[in-house]
């Protein structure tokens, strides 16, 4: 591959995650690209944005907590869209110094996302403190700098090994299917979009009925309503925006004209993604 084809792409937190997972398998048919970790969501979508790195792994949805707002809320108002998605099977494993065991441990650490995934274990296992922290892998890297026999972090397989720590506990997620959906977002300026799935972000007119009808409006088009969540419109308390995913394969309009109508309900749209 010419250099001309490099590509710095950006996934949350260190190696070990699962975010870099999924990135290492959307990359593995690239001769060249450089994995960048970011600390958190902001980062990384600031890095995008502002065209530091050519494209970025961002989860937003699972398949036992559902829609991830933490990421998509930061999508609002940004130059940039999904090109693609993929699906990255979750497994998490409690990982501690080795020689510890469970009954030493009180404080466990992983990303929020990751101890919600975990919540019958946590039940099951009341005298453990919860405490979120920014990644799977980097809650592993830090017991590993902490060196505290009573700390242990939830996290992969691999970022268990890769920080030296032993398994205390293994596939520990509420529901053995547990998986994460991953957008594979780019700078809009830099790609042309097309396919038959389109995410959406709307913020409809605050007047009766005005998202029923718009609803209404898809299902005459035939389009295929895949997912809705509602969010709060920063500045507006109690306002809503709206974050849809449509199928369009057996649309009956051109591409366009539905954007048209889009717009026209809405005070303010904006296409997430297409693929």
């Amino acid at each position: 591959m010419g250099r001309g084809n490099y590509l710095k792409v950006g996934y949350l937190g260190v190696p070990g995650s699962y975010s870099e997972a999924a990135l290492q398998k959307e990359c593995q048919t690239m001769e060249e690209f450089e994995a960048i970790g970011y600390p958190n969501f902001q980062a990384i979508i600031d890095a995008l944005a502002s065209k530091r790195i050519s494209m970025a792994v961002i989860p937003v949805e699972n398949s036992t907590t559902g829609f991830i707002a933490r990421s998509a809320d930061l999508f609002r108002h940004q130059p940039i869209v999904a090109v693609a998605d993929r699906f990255e099977s979750v497994q998490h494993s409690l990982w501690a110094l080795p020689g510890s065991q469970l009954s030493d441990i009180t404080d466990v650490y992983s990303h929020p996302e990751a101890l919600s995934q975990c919540d019958t274990f946590f039940a099951a296992n009341p005298q453990l403190t919860q405490h979120a922290y920014t990644d799977t892998a980097q809650a592993a890297a830090f017991i590993q700098r902490s060196q505290l026999p009573h700390q242990a972090a939830i996290a992969s397989q691999r970022a268990g090994e890769l920080y030296g720590l032993e398994a205390l506990r293994q596939d520990i997620q509420t529901e053995e299917s547990n998986t994460t959906r991953f957008y594979i977002m780019k700078h809009q300026g830099n790609v042309q979009l097309t396919g038959k799935q389109l995410s959406l972000y709307l913020e409809v007119r605050h007047e009766p009925g005005a998202l029923s009808k718009l609803l209404q409006v898809f299902g005459l088009l035939d389009c295929n309503l895949l997912s809705l969540n509602a969010r709060p419109i920063p500045g507006k308390p109690f306002a809503y925006g709206f974050y849809l995913e449509l199928d369009l394969s057996q649309m009956s309009i051109g591409f366009n004209d539905l954007m048209k109508i889009v717009d026209k309900a809405s005070d303010y749209s904006q296409i997430l993604g297409r693929f």
